[in-house]
């Protein structure tokens, strides 16, 4: 038995070297590397949406400075039109270049807006050490035709106008300008201003017969007033530069439409700004990952769903693009509903009609007047009204 036993270890040794030695493949001293991830900074966008919250937070505080009417070149109900309607909130924040040579130009002639309003609130554009008068509004009222003191343009008319804080109050400026319609070439407007020319007076019998001055008014075309006071005075640098902030404003009215629109509302006052569609995430990102409902459930954010294909056990469907999440919400105490337009609805940019001049109006004509008073709370209720299904 030993001897089997014995027998059969040898022969198992033996088959077990007899086996060929399998062979090492050579390994590399250095291995290559993984491919790394490519890294997406989002300093920028970060950046930037740090920059929208200073703007939606100064627009919120200029809102609280009253009007000082006395002082003011624009009517009552025509501020109270864009306090309703609302200032835009631009991001990114980029003015335009006071030196820059040659004519601006609208792009787009096609969609002028007839009333436009933004902020100007950045703190760090609105200092009042560096400006006495800092501007805080920006705005633009369409009209059919320019009023009887105004020099003649060619091209569609706008009352164009900043509101500038002094002593805690706003005061509301403004001057004519037209964007004409084949070109697309902005061009200032010259107004009829009374101007008092006061002459000292010499001899006796001029000092009795008028004073010591003799005061001549008369009247005489020349550049609206608001170009003075700005660039040391320098008419034609203020005309290219307000001609850029007109321009530039149209643009971000127009674009309105291309963006996720987001109302905010605090206090009964109402603001907006825009979103692109691939950020709607990231503009929210460092505030609430869900938001409470009034049933105390959480929820994410609206956010824009891109077509996709699904894969199921067995199957393949597809998915069309859509709106997710909720739409109306608490942020931090403002109210807040975001809107799609590029799957749900349109913006107020669209609405195109000009203002006609109450003087220029018959009796019987006023009676079907909407005043901008209103006209900015109804296209303010257009883009507030419920279009979800």
């Amino acid at each position: 038995m030993i001897e089997q036993i014995k027998t059969w270890v040898q022969n198992l040794l033996a088959k077990w070297f007899a086996k060929p030695i399998p062979a090492v493949e050579e390994q590399p001293s250095d291995p290559a590397p993984k491919p790394k991830r490519k890294y997406t900074s989002h300093k920028e966008d970060r950046a930037n949406f740090s920059e929208l919250l200073d703007g939606i937070e100064s627009t919120f505080e200029s809102y609280k400075f009253p009007t000082l009417q006395s002082e003011s070149w624009l009517d009552k109900d025509s501020i109270i039109g864009l306090k309703k309607l609302g200032a835009y909130v631009p991001n990114p924040w980029v003015m335009p270049d006071p030196y820059h040579e040659g004519d601006y130009k609208v792009e787009d002639v096609k969609v002028l807006p007839a009333i436009m309003c933004v902020s100007l609130g950045y703190k760090a554009y609105a200092k009042e050490e560096d400006d006495k008068m800092p501007a805080k509004f920006m705005f633009a009222i369409k009209h059919k035709k320019l009023p009887w003191n105004v020099a003649y343009k060619t091209g569609t008319p706008y009352l164009f106008g900043m509101a500038y804080e002094w002593r805690g109050k706003l005061v509301w400026l403004h001057m004519y300008m037209t964007v004409n319609r084949h070109s697309g070439r902005v061009e200032m407007c010259d107004e009829l201003r009374d101007i008092t020319n006061v002459i000292p007076s010499k001899s006796v019998a001029s000092k009795h017969a008028n004073g010591q001055a003799s005061v001549i008014k008369r009247r005489q075309w020349g550049a609206a007033p608001l170009l003075y006071g700005t660039l040391d005075n320098d008419v034609e640098k203020t005309k290219q530069l307000y001609k850029g902030m007109f321009c530039t404003m149209l643009e971000w009215w127009v674009k309105r439409d291309e963006r996720w629109n987001v109302i905010v509302k605090h206090n009964g006052d109402r603001l907006s700004f825009g979103v692109p569609n691939n950020m709607t995430k990231q503009y929210f990102k460092d505030r609430d990952k869900t938001i409470k409902t009034a049933n105390g459930q959480s929820k994410k954010i609206v956010h824009y769903v891109k077509e996709h294909q699904r894969i199921n056990e067995n199957s393949v469907s597809k998915v069309k693009e859509h709106i997710r999440g909720l739409h109306d919400f608490n942020w931090k105490g403002y109210q807040v509903q975001v809107v799609s337009p590029k799957l749900e609805r349109k913006t107020s940019a669209g609405f195109t009609p000009g203002a006609t001049n109450m003087e220029d109006m018959n009796p019987q004509e006023t009676s079907n007047v909407v005043y901008l008073s209103k006209l900015g709370k109804m296209l303010a209720d257009f883009e507030e009204r419920k279009a979800y299904k």
